[in-house]
């Protein structure tokens, strides 16, 4: 069973399938993006024009799942197909960004860009 990521008005993603639940994106990701990463490679990253009001998906990294786009309405509508163990949505231009890699390399990294701060 798949995922169904479709955007909404005023900042919120409805998905539905093997998660069902309605989030309200933050600031920094109507500003500056966001992305939905799979467990099994899939990513899957969004942007918000915010002169048109408009939510556009794009397909950035390809897992083994099928992944279609389709406008609907004002908004994209992404239909994910594939078993998953996990998704995790990210939200502004800082957390996911590529390591720089050799172009024969097959293997895909994410940096996260957050701070870690260890127990004392």
């Amino acid at each position: 069973m798949g995922i169904s990521i479709e955007a909404m008005d005023g900042g919120r993603l409805k998905l539905s399938g093997i998660v069902e639940t309605l989030l309200d994106l933050p600031a920094s990701a109507v500003t500056d993006g966001f992305a939905f990463a799979f467990s099994d490679g899939t990513l899957l990253r969004g942007h918000h024009d915010i002169g048109s009001g408009r939510c556009h998906f794009t397909h950035a990294i390809t897992g083994p799942s099928e992944v279609r786009i389709a406008r609907e309405g004002r908004h994209d509508r992404a239909e994910i197909s594939g078993d998953f163990t996990w998704i995790t949505l990210a939200c502004g231009s800082r957390i996911l960004c590529p390591i720089s890699g050799r172009s024969a390399d097959d293997r895909r990294q994410l940096r996260l860009d957050i701070d870690v701060k260890d127990a004392a």
